[in-house]
């Protein structure tokens, strides 16, 4: 995701890169494009920007470089370190190592009951600050938020309806919308929790959403991520110290690339299994008829056989394991533990309600299915006719913020700056919380060498997005 910048002579420019940023409504992250490796040069006589401070996430604790600024003799940080003292630095992170093993060494799930390794003790505060610096660059580089206040408020309605039933109620849960055509779903510490459009458009009732959101809920229960994030802690920390103990540097994982593993690391088999069930219970407790977390599966299963859409290979199925099996132990689990639930009324599947809720929802993904497949023909360079499928979204829908996003995309691509900057600043106005556009933008003055005024636009890029793609 980030990418060391490259000076180059003055006068010459990298060509513009086709798969400029993220699309919000585009698969998984694409590579760093070539345009904002150029943007760390700017030509002799321009007023340099100020420079960007290290990139820290918003929170920052979790977020200092903790042993990659080592000095290696190859630049500007000095001398290279001796062996003696490789050494003592690779002796110091085995001891630290082993001692918050040794302090450290259980936490008892609030789930099980059961002690756990934990090789940092996290309070709820701090667990609440490790999702939330997660949190804001996760949903960024995956699209955005939907933006559609009633739907959020169902959402996040449903989502607490959930909370409150489960075994940690009182954190902070937050139940939002992700404006992504890949059918995936998220949680991070603390209680951070997204669903996506392009799942949530699938679903046919309330139950079936109750069963996502519950799952991924159980997922904040147990600590999932939270068990994911120890282990890369540990690793990274015994191998830094095998690395300088070698007399190297390299090779050792920035607190930042740690903490974005909360996403895309994904679960374990038996995680999931165990999120099925927490989010069965937490469905039960809630007044949730239980077979919609079976019809979820059953969705989930005629797709992975039917192939029906590959992006749910690319998106929920990676991160999520899926196995006939999990379909199967759902049906089991509810059979023994809630027999009585499936053909009682007052344990709801609410198609109806559900329908109403989401007619907006499944009207403007036609113009997203429109988008998709101006992003396939963006890949292969077909540049004419990829604008054409972003211009027809856009006229179906023209107050989604990522179709006039697109079309700038393309015209920059092309060179047409000033229908670039038109589509570009519209997209701003219709979705100002977006990084895309003000990238965008950014770049877009920075090319016609309006170098002052470039800056805005990449710094609030930065404020959204503080990462070094933005900064780059």
């Amino acid at each position: 995701m980030c990418h060391k910048g490259s000076r180059q002579r003055p006068g010459r420019m990298r060509p513009l890169d086709p798969l400029f940023p993220l699309s919000s409504h585009r698969s998984p992250p694409h590579r760093l494009p070539s345009l904002f490796r150029s943007l760390s040069y700017i030509p002799e006589g321009a007023a340099p920007a100020k420079a960007h401070p290290p990139v820290v996430a918003r929170g920052g604790t979790w977020n200092n470089v903790f042993i990659n600024r080592i000095p290696n003799g190859s630049g500007s940080g000095g001398g290279r370190m001796d062996h003696r003292a490789q050494r003592s630095v690779a002796l110091s992170l085995f001891t630290f190592t082993a001692l918050a093993l040794a302090v450290y060494a259980y936490a008892v799930n609030p789930v099980t009951g059961k002690s756990e390794l934990a090789l940092v003790s996290f309070t709820p505060e701090e667990e609440i600050a490790l999702g939330a610096e997660a949190y804001g660059p996760a949903v960024q580089q995956q699209g955005g938020f939907y933006r559609d206040q009633a739907l959020e408020a169902y959402v996040q309605g449903v989502g607490m309806r959930l909370a409150r039933v489960s075994h940690r109620p009182n954190l902070d849960y937050r139940y939002r919308v992700l404006n992504s055509s890949v059918p995936n779903a998220f949680a991070l510490p603390g209680g951070f929790i997204v669903i996506n459009r392009g799942l949530l458009v699938g679903l046919k009732n309330e139950a079936e959403m109750a069963a996502v959101l519950g799952h991924e809920t159980g997922h904040v229960t147990a600590k999932h991520s939270l068990a994911g994030y120890q282990r890369a802690l540990a690793s990274n920390m015994l191998l830094a110290g095998v690395s300088i103990a070698a007399g190297g540097t390299a090779g050792v994982m920035e607190l930042s690339g740690i903490t974005a593993s909360l996403v895309n690391n994904g679960f374990s088999l038996g995680q999931e299994r165990e999120a099925d069930g927490l989010g069965i219970d937490y469905m039960v407790k809630a007044g949730y008829n239980p077979e919609g977390a079976v019809q979820l599966q059953e969705y989930f299963y005629s797709e992975l056989e039917g192939g029906k859409n590959p992006m749910f290979v690319e998106g929920l199925f990676r991160t999520h394991p899926f196995s006939k099996e999990r379909m199967d132990n759902a049906r089991a689990y509810i059979a023994n533990r809630y027999p009585a639930t499936v053909k009682n009324p007052n344990y709801t599947l609410n198609e109806t309600i559900f329908l109403q809720k989401t007619t907006r929802l499944r009207k403007v993904q036609k113009a997203y299915d429109i988008a998709d497949e101006g992003d396939k023909l963006l890949k292969e360079k077909r540049y004419g006719e990829a604008l054409a499928k972003y211009q027809a979204a856009a006229a179906r829908e023209p107050d989604q913020a990522p179709f006039p996003s697109s079309i700038g995309r393309v015209h920059l691509i092309l060179k047409e700056y000033p229908a670039a900057e038109s589509s570009l600043q519209r997209a701003v106005r219709l979705d100002d919380e977006f990084f895309e556009p003000h990238l965008l933008l950014g770049a877009l003055r920075y090319l016609k060498k309006e170098y002052r005024a470039a800056i805005p636009e990449l710094g609030r890029s930065m404020d959204l997005i503080p990462t070094k793609q933005a900064a780059a």
